[in-house]
């Protein structure tokens, strides 16, 4: 009896896993990125990316101290490396980052001020596969990209300067 149960068992995830293959090189599934994204597909990234921020992301104080000049370095690398997918002060993307899949998030919409530190500079610092967020690792130094979290979370009350600097910016078309 076990033994029956457990040979059926293993036939149906063989069946399964072969159905899965079948399904994945058939060419069936549309890559395309102007696609709407199949509910199965969404779930398994939402899920699977929130179970490793959920244990991975290291708890640290940012080494950069908040000043103006501070978030001034922030905005300008804010405009240059990640504006014209995230959006500039009047919450326009870029044409190029309209065609990304999965449209990122516009930080001019939204309050991120009480989000955390750390997982914001996991994101800059990693990236996301599949999603067009490059890691910035290798781009960016450490301090730069804790400006560019410092920015973000402050985006919304900036010093009077940096305030002027940031909404003078708007999205290019290119």
């Amino acid at each position: 009896m076990k033994r029956g149960i457990l040979l059926g068992l293993l036939i149906s995830l063989l069946l399964f896993a072969l159905s899965a293959y079948v399904i994945v090189t058939s060419g069936c599934i549309n890559p395309g990125a102007d696609e709407p994204i199949p509910d199965i597909e969404r779930w398994a990234a939402k899920s699977s990316l929130r179970a490793y921020l959920k244990s991975n992301v290291p708890k640290k104080n940012s080494p950069v101290p908040v000043t103006d000049a501070n978030l001034q370095d922030g905005a300008r690398l804010y405009l240059n490396h990640c504006a014209s997918c995230h959006g500039f002060a009047d919450a326009k993307m870029s044409t190029t980052a309209e065609g990304l899949y999965k449209r990122p998030p516009i930080f001019a919409k939204e309050d991120w001020s009480k989000d955390d530190d750390n997982l914001i500079y996991w994101f800059i610092n990693h990236g996301v596969r599949l999603t067009g967020m490059p890691a910035y690792n290798k781009t960016l130094k450490e301090d730069e990209m804790w400006k560019i979290v410092m920015f973000i979370k402050r985006m919304n009350s900036l010093p009077a300067d940096t305030a002027t600097y940031w909404k003078g910016a708007k999205a290019q078309t290119f």
